[in-house]
Order: C-alpha cells, then structure tokens, then sequence
C-alpha cells in the first residue's frame, strides 16, 4: 500500500512510498479525518516522503486532497510535519503546504526526522 496512516499515541504517522494516485490521496483523507474523530484531541501529525514516492498527481488532483483537508474541522490547532527525502518530495509537500487553507493546520516541511519531531515537540 502506498500509504500507511497510524496513530501512534503522541502522533499520526504517515508513510508515503512507490506510486501515488489521486484515488490514494483521497483515500488517505478520509482515513485521516476517521482517526482524528476518534481521538478527544486532534492530534499532530508527521508525513514521510519517501526517496521512491512518485505522484501521478495533477495540480487539480492535489488541490482536491488539500480542499477536503481544508474543510476537516479539527478540534484544536495541529502541527503537521513534512519530512521530504528528495528534491520531487519537497515539491509535492511544498505545493500542500501552498495550497493548504485550513487555519488550524500548521505545515512545515524537513529534510530529515529529528528537526520534524523537535520542531512537533516545542
């Protein structure tokens, strides 16, 4: 599977890795939005962008995934970390830090984990 969504207690751990499509991308939306409702706090997330991710993602696409992200109604202000291993994983976290317009979702992006995981822990 392309991505992987699993709360580990203190996060929400995202690996993206292989192919991505939009089908994927939506998929991994509503998985995001099911395990958010089910916690009492939103909580933050970290994604890791693999060096192999390859998106077959349009503009459109992508705009789609950060719209329905857009609309997700948190329960409190999050963090979400980005970590892109490559320099085509930094454009497509860069594009969803763009074009993300929910006031509660904060997006930073990295090159490696220890500087995400300091930087969700301040």
């Amino acid at each position: 599977m392309p991505i992987t969504n699993e709360y580990r207690g203190e996060f929400i751990v995202t690996r993206m890795t292989g192919l991505i499509a939009a089908p994927e991308l939506l998929a991994h939306a509503e998985e995001i939005a099911a395990i958010e409702s089910n916690l009492p706090v939103t909580p933050y997330r970290i994604a890791h962008l693999a060096s192999d991710l390859v998106g077959e993602l349009s503009f459109v696409e992508l705009h789609a995934f950060a719209a329905k992200r857009g609309q997700a109604r948190l329960k409190n202000p999050v963090k979400s970390a980005v970590v892109a291993e490559g320099a085509a994983q930094f454009g497509f976290a860069r594009m969803f830090q763009t074009l993300n317009t929910n006031p509660d979702i904060r997006v930073e992006i990295f090159q490696a984990e220890a500087p995400a995981l300091a930087w969700l822990r301040e």
